[in-house]
C-alpha cells in the first residue's frame, strides 16, 4: 500500500491512500499456474491396490454379532437370508447394537462386533457402519477378510 501527502495551499495535508494492485495480481498469477498444473491429478485420481493376507487365523468368538455389508450398500441383519432383511437406515443398527451391548453386559461378556465386508462393497459405507458400532459404544470391532491363499481359491471353485 502506498500513500501520497498532497498539501493545499493552507497549510493542512491530506493523506490519500491507494492500494499496490501488482502484487495481489503477481499472486493470483501464481495460484492460478498451481491450480492448473493439480486439477488434472485430482480428477484422474490415484490407483490403491488392497493387501490380501497370506496366512490367517481365525480367532472364535462366542456371541459376536455379525453385521454383512452386502456389495450393493446393504447392511443386513444377524443371520439374514436375503437381501431383504436389512437395516434401512443406520441408526436402526446403533438401536439394535445398544440392545445387544446391554444383554452382553448383563449376561457379563464384553460385546464384540464382526463386520463382513464384500470385497465390491464401497469403503464408505464399511466406515459408516464402523462408526455406527463406535455410536453404539461398542469399542471392540473385527473384521472379517478373505484368505487370499490357494486354500480360498479351492473353496471358491466348490
Amino acid at each position: 500500500m502506498s500513500m501520497a501527502v498532497k498539501g493545499k495551499k493552507g497549510g493542512r495535508r491530506r493523506s490519500v491512500a491507494e492500494i499496490n494492485v501488482t502484487p495481489l495480481v503477481d499472486v493470483m498469477l501464481v495460484l492460478l499456474i498451481i491450480f492448473m498444473i493439480t486439477a488434472p491429478t485430482l480428477k484422474e485420481g490415484f490407483s490403491v491396490e488392497i493387501p490380501q493376507a497370506e496366512a490367517t487365523q481365525s480367532v472364535p468368538v462366542e456371541d459376536a454379532r455379525m453385521i454383512t455389508v452386502t456389495s450393493d450398500g446393504y447392511v443386513l441383519k444377524p443371520n439374514a437370508d436375503s437381501a431383504e432383511q436389512r437395516y434401512e437406515k443406520l441408526s436402526l443398527l446403533v438401536e439394535d447394537l445398544k440392545a445387544y451391548k446391554s444383554a452382553q453386559e448383563a449376561a457379563r461378556k464384553k460385546p464384540v462386533v464382526v463386520i463382513v465386508g464384500d470385497r465390491n462393497a464401497r469403503y464408505e459405507r464399511i466406515i459408516q457402519v464402523w462408526n455406527a458400532v463406535r455410536m453404539a459404544g461398542i469399542p471392540q470391532v473385527s473384521f472379517q477378510l478373505d484368505p487370499g491363499g490357494s486354500e480360498s481359491a479351492a473353496t471358491a471353485g466348490k
